[in-house]
């Protein structure tokens, strides 16, 4: 069942939206038999919940590489999130570890959606999934010693809301963050799923995920993709994420009782066309810190594009999940990251 037809035609009521069923991301599978590298997986139980995940391990891992955790939409599985976005063929070539994350049994209750899209009010530091993620992140850093200043977390659609309560609860963890068609921290289905329902506003929301770092506090650099066609999660929703951020970030550089802070316009615009056949143009917007070398916020703007992953698959089976004609989200999110090391203020720029 869709929300949207390729026309963009509204089809549920309000309260089919608020089940998660249009956040659908499920793909067919496109990896090759020919891929070098494994595929690990493994459980995590918290509390009666049954956690599982697989992991991209490159054939040729470094010592000390670096770890993205890949968290999925609704109706969707880890294995088919990984099988779409293409993130593996970047880390085998350059030697990180991919982390994608799956639901409980509980998730199938809901469609596979993450409570961060259902219920942001339940999750927290020490309960949820947010607190199942974070320790399926902590097996992976240990199980292939990876180097802890640079661990990142992706979301699509429901797995960008919990991303962005991933941030705020666990800046300690993760170095940056990247999110994918999803929504500002704790503004869940109710004015982020459908028409866009601002029920609480930026600053509020932002002073909330400032709240929530608790004394784990530090400038947390972001990355967002959406498009300005998605009738699914509204673009309006995927403005917010930055302008919370930007927010969030700036008061903390305030109790650090730093110099500057980060300016509410970007401090840079680039347009350009994806390369591939048809492909979208798209707008990416950037906020730097004063002298940094790399943004602390970064948007991309895909113009045309609906409620897809930009720059899937181009399997034509994987046409109704994922948009090829799109910038490559994936390579977009690896170089965003790969230079971002965590410390415990903010970041190092390499």
């Amino acid at each position: 069942m869709r929300v949207f037809d390729h026309h963009g035609t509204i089809r549920l009521s309000l309260i089919v939206l608020l089940t998660g069923l249009l956040i659908a991301t499920a793909a067919p599978s496109t990896a090759g038999p020919d891929d070098t590298g494994r595929i690990d997986t493994g459980t995590y139980t918290s509390g009666v919940l049954t956690y599982g995940y697989e992991a991209f391990v490159p054939g040729d891992l470094p010592a000390n590489p670096a770890l993205v955790v890949m968290i999925h939409g609704c109706k969707t599985t880890a294995e088919q999130q990984r099988r779409a976005n293409l993130l593996d063929p970047i880390a085998r070539r350059d030697g990180f570890v991919v982390l994608y994350v799956d639901g409980s049994p509980l998730h199938l209750l809901q469609q596979r959606c993450w409570s961060g899209l259902l219920a942001p009010a339940s999750e927290s530091r020490a309960s949820g999934d947010a607190a199942a993620i974070a320790a399926m992140t902590r097996l992976a850093i240990d199980r292939y010693h990876v180097d802890s200043d640079r661990v990142y977390a992706v979301g699509m659609s429901s797995g960008a809301y919990e991303t962005t309560l991933l941030g705020a609860y666990f800046p300690d963890l993760f170095a940056a963050i990247g999110v994918h068609s999803g929504a500002a921290f704790d503004h869940g289905a109710l004015g982020c799923v459908g028409p866009y329902l601002p029920t609480v506003s930026t600053e509020q929301l932002a002073a909330q995920a400032f709240s929530a770092e608790t004394g784990y506090r530090r400038v947390l650099p972001v990355i967002g993709f959406h498009g300005d066609a998605d009738l699914a999660v509204p673009y309006e929703c995927g403005r917010e994420v930055i302008e919370q951020w930007r927010q969030t970030d700036n008061l903390v550089l305030a109790a650090q009782e730093a110099p500057q802070r980060i300016p509410p316009r970007p401090t840079g615009i680039a347009e350009g066309v994806a390369d591939r056949p048809e492909g979208l143009s798209y707008t990416v917007e950037s906020w730097r810190q004063h002298e940094s070398d790399c943004p602390t916020l970064q948007l991309w703007t895909i113009h045309g594009m609906a409620h897809y992953w930009s720059g899937g698959s181009a399997d034509p089976d994987a046409a109704e999940f994922t948009d090829a004609r799109g910038p490559n989200a994936a390579q977009a999110a690896w170089e965003f990251f790969s230079r971002i090391h965590r410390t415990d203020t903010g970041f190092r720029c390499e």
